[in-house]
């Protein structure tokens, strides 16, 4: 441990120091008190010195668990037919000898829908005389108002009592009174046991190749003196000798000073990626499965694959696959010919295997499959880096803090009327945009279009490509890290061009059903699974060229572009970007256009991150001198959003744009649903009792939940939430409004959120209760995306209000990006689904908590901030808890 870290407070909130003030303060107090009643409560929980606790409701005693809990599980429309009111009858029961005093009891935290009652209000005399066999009962109410919803509600309650004769001992038994308000699903998500046992296979087994050609030829491989390094994370390991620390010393000297530069930039990145495919090695590894069957038909395995909906594992076409019979020996290596919803089909094996099956098919029923992590992307990007080290663009990408002024600047003009959209010349950041970009105004070094959410970066960059192909001869690549982004982009240009003159390269592997109908006459996809080959000297025909970067890479050193775009430049990783950057030529123009305030690329390495492997070359540039002056012959910023409700934008700006943006969609402002109180739908199709509360652009709905996992999955998923969602769904649609043209589609509704296994078991109830077409995906699938309506179910929750703030990690949730991404995505209604209480502890999420509490757009479980008054009373209650022979039985 470091010594800042040693001077951080354990009991408090991050970072926060642990000096002689701070020590002093009610809230350390406050946080040590609940560490302290965490460790100490289970003991708390037992009958003891012959005095019982018993909890019942009504008739029907409920008997704790070993932790204490005395749980009742009720229906929402249960719990509105009783009033949404629950009484729980809480009896002291002495069997002693000798007199016992009943001296204190109350629920340690205070509740809005929690209170504790003494009928005979016996306890204003603070000591209740309690003889052999005699009891005495106290109630604890549960009172929700007219609110109806699922959650899981908790409530500890203490008792303390003192023993009689010259020494009088205090002890207590606590309990927890566990109410959870749930719908009794129908549906029943199945939990079958997963297939993946990730056990590595043996160094020794012999591996068959492909019949396929490999799209890669194992160039740039990873330095086999260097693998155990990178296994370990570059750190020092028991094993190591005296010449592993010289070459742990090389590689980290090459890494010197710890961040990429103008000088270590080959050996820098060449490093960073081993590590990242190291790391995706390894987790590509966690897919093994043993012991699964393999269908043979019509020439092709057909293998079950249970996480394909997921991405996990991430495969595509053409990717390559290992086959052997169970423990054997000898393994085959197939290649993916197809990807279907939960299967992939198998074939281009050695004979040797068809043979086996041929003579022995019952040896498919018991086979060991192992994922091969390819190579390609991987390829490219070292290729990349390296010839834009060889042809001299490195220094174009780190700019100096001036640069001297140009003569040449503003040659070209554009009238109002020269602009094919013409609403870019009535915005001025977007018209100023195009003109410098026209005028390669930051040549040699890029230009950059810093486009924040709804502010139309694309429709800009597209503006800038037809300029260029109309005022000048010059050839254009277009490149994105997305085959999806490729395809918008590719859509809006050829309303301006020709066949002959635009371009959209796609692989041969890429999912041919995801193209949309009008892009396909443009790309070299001929139908049928048969992809036209692109050879590098017809390029030269085409003006404009649109690809994604890595496929890009297959073209270096045989295209040469005059004028480069990168679109979402901010979702690339530098070495992705170098892929289309190698095939320039010094003096040519480069184009990037994104956000670094929304999330960047999807890395597998830690180690690789902390070497700002996450940040693109877009943010690193943002960072240097030259772009941070703001000079519009560098760098631009759109601040017209035409996308988002005043409202749902207010957070975002506040947090990430410094109060920059402006507000510009007509439609969202006047869409009727950013009006209406949707919670109060949902209770109404519960009460039947109209609500006339007005509603907000933006909704919290604070749910206290519980968040689970299942079996070995690092995702986590919530029940309620899932149930939430499904109400919040079911009100959006049966909506009515005086123009049916309003009417929510299930196409207008997205729902964000940050788990796999949340979308997934989300995706089964929608389509099982006919809303298959609400779309849900997790932040990365809705980046550069929009919709209507959306919800987001944020998973993590904690329904003990009595955990300390620093035991709770947010984990997915507790990360800026993802946060500007999800608020952002929203035209004219967002609803968040979430545990208040686990989101205050981050302080973004605080904000927008409380935004939606001043426009009253807060609703659901209470949300009892932790307050000094809060801090004080809780302080108080516990604080009673005495710790003299409490723990004896």
């Amino acid at each position: 441990m470091d010594a800042r870290n040693a001077r951080i407070c354990p009991y408090c909130k991050p970072n926060q120091e642990n000096d002689g003030i701070h020590i002093a303060s009610s809230l350390h107090k406050f946080n040590y008190l609940l560490f302290t009643w965490n460790k100490d409560r289970q003991s708390l929980i037992k009958n003891r010195h012959n005095v019982e606790l018993s909890i019942s409701k009504g008739s029907d005693s409920l008997n704790h668990d070993n932790k204490g809990r005395h749980s009742f599980k009720i229906t929402p429309s249960d719990l509105f037919s009783q009033g949404n009111e629950i009484d729980f009858r809480c009896t002291i029961l002495s069997k002693r000898k000798e007199p016992i005093y009943l001296v204190y009891a109350n629920v340690l935290l205070r509740h809005t829908w929690f209170s504790f009652h003494d009928p005979n209000n016996n306890m204003c005399e603070r000591r209740i005389e309690l003889k052999q066999n005699a009891s005495y009962s106290t109630i604890v109410k549960f009172v929700a108002g007219e609110t109806v919803l699922v959650g899981n509600y908790k409530i500890p309650v203490c008792f303390s009592f003192e023993t009689v004769g010259s020494r009088k001992d205090t002890f207590h038994i606590v309990r927890e009174i566990d109410i959870v308000v749930a719908e009794e699903l129908s549906e029943k998500i199945e939990i079958t046991e997963s297939p993946f046992k990730g056990i590595p296979w043996p160094r020794d087994v012999d591996i068959l190749k492909s019949t396929c050609k490999q799209q890669y030829s194992n160039n740039y491989p990873i330095p086999y003196e260097y693998k155990k390094f990178l296994i370990n994370n570059l750190e020092e390991f028991q094993s190591m000798d005296g010449s592993d620390f010289f070459t742990l010393a090389e590689i980290k000297n090459k890494l010197d000073p710890g961040n990429v530069t103008e000088s270590n930039y080959q050996d820098f990145w060449d490093i960073i990626l081993w590590l990242e495919e190291m790391k995706q090695g390894l987790g590509l590894q966690q897919y093994n499965m043993e012991n699964v069957t393999i269908k043979y038909e019509n020439g092709w395995f057909e293998l079950e694959v249970p996480g394909l909906a997921e991405k996990r594992p991430s495969i595509v076409k053409g990717d390559m696959v290992d086959l052997r019979i169970h423990e054997d020996r000898v393994g085959y290596r197939g290649t993916i010919m197809r990807v279907n919803d939960s299967t992939v089909e198998i074939g281009s094996i050695d004979a040797e295997f068809y043979d086996i099956v041929k003579k022995t098919p019952e040896v498919l029923k018991d086979m060991d499959v192992k994922f091969v992590l390819s190579r390609l992307a991987h390829e490219r990007q070292h290729q990349g880096v390296q010839r834009v080290v060889q042809n001299g663009l490195v220094p174009c990408l780190f700019p100096p803090e001036k640069v001297g002024f140009k003569l040449e600047l503003e040659t070209r003009t554009l009238n109002d009327g020269d602009f094919f959209n013409s609403t870019i010349a009535q915005n001025r950041e977007q018209k100023a945009a195009v003109l410098k970009i026209l005028n390669a105004t930051s040549t040699p070094y890029p230009y950059i279009v810093f486009g924040p959410p709804g502010t139309g970066k694309t429709v800009t960059i597209v503006e800038a490509i037809l300029q260029l192909k109309k005022k000048t001869k010059h050839h254009i690549l277009v490149c994105a890290p997305s085959n999806a982004a490729c395809d918008v982009i590719t859509e809006q240009l050829l309303r301006h061009c020709k066949d002959e003159e635009l371009l959209r390269i796609v692989s041969e592997n890429v999912d041919t059903s995801n193209i949309h109908e009008v892009v396909i006459p443009y790309t070299n996809y001929e139908g049928d699974d048969i992809f036209r080959k692109v050879l590098p000297e017809t390029l030269k025909h085409y003006r404009i060229v649109v690809t994604t970067l890595i496929l890009a890479g297959r073209f270096t050193g045989k295209y040469h572009p005059d004028v480069l775009f990168i679109d979402e430049a901010a979702q690339a990783s530098e070495t992705e970007a170098c892929c289309a950057i190698a095939l320039m030529e010094k003096g040519n123009k480069i184009i990037l256009a994104g956000d670094p305030k929304q999330l960047g690329p999807s890395l597998s390495s830690e180690k690789a991150v902390e070497y700002g492997f996450g940040i693109s070359l877009l943010e690193r540039l943002m960072e240097c001198d030259l772009y941070t002056q703001n000079n519009n012959n560098y760098i631009t910023m759109l601040i017209q959003n035409f996308r988002n409700h005043t409202n749902i934008l207010h957070i975002p700006n506040k947090l990430f744009y410094d109060e920059k943006l402006q507000a510009m969609s007509a439609i969202s402002e006047n869409d009727p649903i950013s009006k209406i109180y949707v919670f109060a739908k949902i209770q109404e199709l519960h009460t039947k009792k109209k609500q006339k509360k007005r509603g907000q652009p933006v909704e919290f709905c604070s749910l206290l939940s519980k968040e689970s996992q299942e079996g070995k999955s690092p995702s986590y998923y919530n029940m309620m939430e899932l149930q939430m969602t499904i109400k919040y769904v079911r009100a959006l649609l049966s909506l009515e409004f005086e123009d049916e043209d309003n009417s929510v589609r299930q196409s207008d509704i997205g729902v964000v959120t940050p788990y796999v296994r949340q979308v997934h078991k989300l995706k089964v109830l929608l389509k099982n209760k006919g809303y298959g077409d609400v779309e849900v995906g997790t932040t990365e699938t809705f980046q550069g995306r929009e919709k209507r309506i959306i919800i987001i179910s944020t998973v993590r929750a904690k329904p003990d209000l009595l955990l300390e703030d620093h035991q709770y990690k947010l984990g997915f949730v507790n990360n800026k990006k993802r946060f500007n991404v999800a608020l952002t995505r929203a035209m004219s209604k967002l609803i968040v689904i979430g545990c208040a209480h686990v989101l205050a502890t981050d302080d973004k999420w605080l904000e927008y908590i409380e935004f939606c509490e001043s426009l009253n757009g807060f609703c659901g479980a209470p949300f009892n901030k932790r307050t000094p008054d809060i801090i004080t009373d809780t302080t108080k209650r516990i604080s009673n808890i005495k710790k003299d022979t409490q723990y004896a039985s």
